[in-house]
């Protein structure tokens, strides 16, 4: 039976006739209508001020999105999406809105084609929510081919890497009051902002969708200026760079595979007087020695950093470490061990551990001199300490 005779004979039977919505949606502030081949798409576009960035991230376009959920399933929309994109005359900033589900082919061509002309794509935790979400509204949407998404830039990745240490969280009003240095009003909580784009759905306004769009809006102005001012530190050029700075930049760096930039940050960082930090990026920098072979400027490094951090245990059971399997020599390693437990009374129990193991090793390596002596084996002399640096030839500048 059709919809039409089901609602005749409904009628027929005294059944009140279904009421019709007879309001239309009215598009948000701003917002006008632009054709693309999937239909209309509503679109909101400006361009601000844009003072001179140092550095320049160059050619990026960066976006932001509002969703109905965090979940990011099948049933997830994005109803609202703002790229920003350098030009010219100043910052572009475009947003896109979705009036009704039945329009997002629209919405997301005309996102796609904002994206395009950009060499890269930045965003906040946009790896692991925005772009996925796009690509699957992309797919249960039927669009032809793939989102086009050039080289991704996440930039909390490199928040969490570069300021992890300094920031009690990394969510992005955190970044912009502790990196950037400014506190924005928030119009609205983030938890609402789904809530305002159902009523529209429901009612055809809403009080609360301008100040979700602007929310919107005012996130991805705020990844420009991030960009830069982590590109800035990427490069090393904060002056107000500490150790634990410096450290968790040679860190980053490393995991890159641009070695060279991170030797060169953790060198900065032992360049201070004391603390932790300087004293942490020391012992990378000596691991990575070790693993060089370069053993004797790894035993120079660590003997420097021992005079320096005195409280330091873990300096001292690096060295000893080294003494012991790099050099064969448990008997130095030993000696380094007792020593810092004279010059840590406070750190003596947990290296007490380590000094009856090494003065196992000792008692038993000379036990098994004197019984070969007794036996008249022959006792290959052992490599001295002076001798072995000496052999060492492979030095490396610190």
């Amino acid at each position: 039976m059709s919809s039409v005779a089901l609602r005749e004979r409904l009628n027929r039977l005294g059944a009140p006739p279904r009421p019709r919505a007879h309001f239309e949606r009215a598009l948000p502030r701003g917002f006008e209508l632009v054709p693309t081949p999937f239909g209309e798409a509503a679109l909101r576009q400006d361009v601000i001020p844009l003072p001179a960035l140092e550095p320049d991230p160059g050619s990026v376009a960066y976006v932001d999105t509002e969703t109905t959920g965090l979940s990011g399933g099948a049933g997830t929309y994005v109803f609202a999406a703002a790229v920003a994109r350098p030009i010219d005359s100043g910052l572009r900033v475009a947003q896109l809105f979705l009036p009704q589900p039945g329009m997002e082919a629209a919405f997301l061509h005309a996102l796609g084609g904002e994206m395009a002309p950009a060499v890269a794509v930045s965003t906040f935790n946009g790896s692991s929510f925005d772009l996925p979400v796009l690509r699957t509204r992309w797919v249960m949407a039927r669009m032809p081919g793939e989102l086009p998404c050039p080289l991704h830039v996440d930039l909390l990745t490199l928040v969490r890497a570069l300021y992890k240490h300094r920031l009690e969280n990394c969510n992005l009003r955190s970044v912009e009051e502790r990196v950037l240095g400014y506190e924005r009003e928030e119009p609205i909580s983030s938890a609402l902002v789904p809530d305002a784009y159902f009523e529209y759905l429901r009612h055809g306004f809403s009080p609360l969708l301008e100040a979700a769009l602007e929310h919107n809006r005012l996130d991805v102005i705020s990844l420009v200026y991030l960009h830069s001012r982590l590109l800035r530190r990427l490069r090393g050029g904060d002056a107000d760079m500490d150790a634990a700075d410096w450290l968790a930049l040679g860190r980053h760096r490393y995991r890159r595979g641009a070695r060279a930039d991170g030797w060169r940050a953790l060198r900065n960082a032992t360049s201070f007087a004391e603390g932790e930090a300087a004293a942490t990026a020391g012992l990378l920098m000596a691991r990575r020695l070790i693993r060089r072979g370069s053993v004797g400027a790894a035993d120079t490094l660590l003997g420097w950093l021992e005079a320096r951090a005195s409280d330091d245990m873990r300096v001292s059971v690096a060295r000893a470490r080294l003494f012991e399997w790099r050099r064969r020599d448990p008997q130095l390693a030993l000696a380094v061990v007792e020593a810092a437990q004279q010059r840590m009374p406070e750190h003596a129990t947990g290296l007490e551990g380590r000094r009856l193991r090494l003065r196992r090793k000792v008692d038993n390596r000379l036990r098994d001199r004197r019984q070969r002596k007794v036996r008249g084996d022959q006792i290959e002399a052992p490599i001295s300490y002076g001798a072995a640096q000496r052999l060492d030839d492979r030095r490396v500048e610190l």
